[in-house]
């Protein structure tokens, strides 16, 4: 290995404070905590143009334990059975009172953050202007879980909305004054 570059820096009382609790935690030598650091904002940077909002809502969503990450064609496969399976309408009956239940945590919330948490789990993209909301699904197969869903967590959260079906898209429009 070839010799160290030696370098100095100046750390203001905040940020020495810091650098001697991690160097404690960490158990490292301050040549290793500056090096991995440096590695650490290196590698932050690639993070840049994502959504920090969004990272934040699947930190929160996962860490919680409530929610799971599911590959998309095994969710179009449930999505499938569950249209040919002879009990789908309690299936429904179902879905409709976890909308319910959905519709009781978002208390006080406004639908923007019903549709960009539930965007969050990527079961659409928004695109909203004037006062529409346009969700473009990822699967024609998601259109009625999601439509059903929504409907559901509206109606009980006192929100009155429309949604119009299209192909591969949900339009909503709020019929009180949008949120």
């Amino acid at each position: 290995m070839k010799n160290p570059i030696r370098v100095t820096v100046a750390l203001d009382e905040e940020t020495y404070e810091i650098f001697n609790r991690l160097k404690e935690n960490f158990k490292n030598s301050q040549s290793e905590l500056v090096r991995r650091a440096l590695k650490f904002y290196n590698d932050y940077r690639m993070f840049e143009n994502y959504d920090w909002n969004k990272i934040k809502t699947y930190v929160e969503m996962l860490s919680e334990g409530e929610h799971v990450i599911l590959d998309i064609d095994h969710w179009i496969a449930f999505l499938r059975f569950i249209e040919t399976h002879p009990d789908k309408e309690e299936f429904w009956k179902i879905h409709r009172d976890v909308a319910r239940a959905h519709a009781e945590e978002f208390k006080g919330r406004d639908a923007k953050y019903v549709l960009e948490r539930l965007e969050a789990c990527n079961f659409f993209r928004i695109n909203a202007k004037n006062g529409e909301w346009t969700l473009v699904l990822n699967h024609e197969s998601t259109k009625k879980f999601i439509k059903d869903f929504l409907e559901e967590v509206f109606k009980n959260m006192g929100l009155n909305v429309e949604i119009k079906e299209d192909l591969m898209k949900l339009r909503l429009k709020f019929n009180n004054p949008p949120p």
